[in-house]
């Protein structure tokens, strides 16, 4: 189980040590059976492999390429095509709000853990 994840752009894991807690979101781009799935953002591609063992998801149907979805997961291969195990995936093409703020959530999360932006607790 992933217990503390951070907000990665799949640019942002290459080459990282591994393994790595992520939060990830992305298209689906492509279906290997039901258990394999290639997600791609504005920045690069990554494979998501055990899906069909990961909560989160109501209805696996939703595993479909053109579905936008979050994915936590271990980065368990950085190098190349980087490869993720999911815990929790959630399919949020309910939510296009998600998809247009993601990379600048992302970005803000970043420089919050690196103590250059502090929390508005207002």
């Amino acid at each position: 189980m992933v217990s503390n994840p951070n907000k990665y752009l799949t640019k942002d894991i290459i080459d990282k040590p591994t393994p790595l807690e992520v939060w990830l979101q992305g298209t689906i781009e492509q279906t290997v059976g039901n258990d394999i799935l290639i997600v791609s953002d504005t920045f690069g591609r990554v494979k998501v492999v055990k899906c069909e063992s990961a909560g989160g998801l109501v209805d696996k149907n939703s595993l479909r390429k053109g579905t936008y979805c979050c994915i936590l997961g271990t980065a368990v291969k950085t190098k190349g095509l980087p490869e993720v195990q999911a815990t929790k995936i959630i399919d949020l093409n309910l939510q296009p709000q998600m998809k247009s703020a993601w990379e600048s959530e992302v970005k803000e999360a970043q420089l919050v853990l690196e103590g250059k932006l502090l929390p508005d607790t207002r």
